[in-house]
């Protein structure tokens, strides 16, 4: 489970700023804390709220970007690029990502810093499981010069040390060998599932989903008998007029392997008969629905993490609120996985679907700088925290919480 995730002069983000899953001692929704490894409580739900252009979206970008990082560093310089200060950085200061997060057996602290393209500095802690209180081992700690670390008494950390670029992390060049604790924080970020549902693109290529190969996910469910039932199960719960799922094969001479493509079943109220219908037929909402089944799939079968860019784009609010009943229920969600989104719908803004401690603003100065902050952290007027009754929805329309557009009326370029 991811517990926190921190950044600093990145895009809008100037200042140190931290998202953080680590439950607070709030007694709302108890079935959302989860009880990690080392005993540690976590939250299933993040929500991000604020206006257009304010950093939500960025939020969500640092961890995938810390993600291809570790992933490719080592091979490609073309992520290095995408590491981009705050707009009116001084040129001096790092820019800053680091997470801390949980596996099956262990608990760890990882993080490292970029300035114009050079690796400033990278930590890989774990925590000490010996110990009854918070100590951590220190298993790689660089800087601009120095390594230091229990990875470096490994041999062959130390053969391929001089062949780590000043581009690149030691983490993304360790990752090929044989080394269960890079493994094992090198897994947690390949399973990492990152979704962006606002971008056109992204949808047109996620379209692709529905025809593929054997190998696609998609297709894997749909021929399988037991998760066919269960995908059209859920295709029933949604109310989006489909009455089966089936997958068809394609006909494609010059493709060598075999290539399926997925297809609906409508009944037809005049016969009560199925008629098929392409997929390229449906709605985009229901293909979002259908494609978003996937993805929660994975990760709750797994009790993976996933983060979502703008989860309610195309979702009724009904629709959304569904998918938090899914995490929020122990029986749908057994294995304690996350849901970390950003969203602009407002109907399900309330203590029945989130704790206060879950809901999270994303508000951007006069200067561009963005700010992170939990409705939990809010002091009022009155020098109270918001109280678990207020109306989360209306009072933050209402600017109580801030993360609002700043509205003004349209000059007509008339003088009076």
């Amino acid at each position: 489970m991811l517990h926190q995730l921190t950044i600093k002069n990145f895009k809008s983000f100037r200042n140190e700023v931290t998202l953080d899953l680590t439950a607070t001692a709030l007694k709302e929704l108890p079935a959302d804390v989860v009880v990690d490894v080392l005993h540690e409580r976590v939250l299933k739900l993040a929500a991000l709220y604020g206006a257009n252009a304010s950093g939500k979206t960025t939020v969500i970008r640092a961890l995938s970007l810390m993600r291809a990082l570790v992933r490719r560093s080592f091979v490609s310089e073309q992520y290095q690029r995408r590491v981009t200060p705050y707009w009116f950085s001084d040129d001096q200061t790092p820019t800053e990502f680091s997470v801390l997060f949980s596996t099956e057996t262990n608990i760890f602290q990882y993080g490292f810093g970029y300035l114009k393209g050079v690796v400033t500095s990278e930590f890989l802690y774990q925590r000490d499981k010996s110990k009854v209180e918070e100590r951590y081992l220190n298993i790689l700690d660089r800087t601009a010069d120095t390594v230091t670390g229990i990875l470096m008494e490994n041999a062959a950390v130390q053969a391929i040390s001089p062949a780590i670029g000043k581009g690149s992390l030691f983490l993304s060049a360790l990752a090929n060998l044989n080394i269960p604790i890079v493994r094992e924080v090198s897994d947690w970020f390949e399973h990492l599932a990152i979704k962006d549902y606002g971008n056109p693109r992204t949808e047109s290529i996620k379209l692709r989903s529905f025809t593929g190969r054997a190998s696609s996910r998609m297709i894997q469910l749909l021929r399988d008998p037991k998760e066919k039932a269960a995908f059209e199960n859920f295709s029933h719960a949604i109310d989006v007029g489909i009455e089966e799922l089936g997958v068809i094969k394609r006909d494609l001479p010059e493709v060598e392997d075999e290539r399926f493509q997925v297809v609906t079943f409508h009944r037809d109220p005049r016969t009560d008969k199925l008629k098929q219908t392409s997929i390229s037929d449906e709605s985009s909402g229901t293909r979002k629905m259908l494609m978003l089944y996937v993805d929660l799939k994975q990760v709750l079968d797994t009790g993976g993490t996933l983060l979502v860019d703008e989860l309610d784009a195309k979702l009724h609010p009904l629709l959304l609120r569904y998918v938090l009943l899914i995490f929020h229920n122990t029986s749908t969600n057994p294995h304690g996985a996350q849901l970390i989104f950003t969203t602009q719908e407002l109907y399900t803004l309330d203590r029945s679907n989130f704790r206060r401690d879950e809901i999270w603003f994303v508000d951007k100065n006069q200067d561009g700088v963005s700010d992170l902050y939990s409705l939990d952290t809010i002091v009022e007027p009155s020098g109270k925290k918001v109280r678990n009754d207020a109306s989360y929805g209306k009072d933050y329309i209402l600017g109580k919480y801030r993360a609002v557009p700043a509205l003004k009326p349209i000059n007509d370029g008339q003088n009076d």
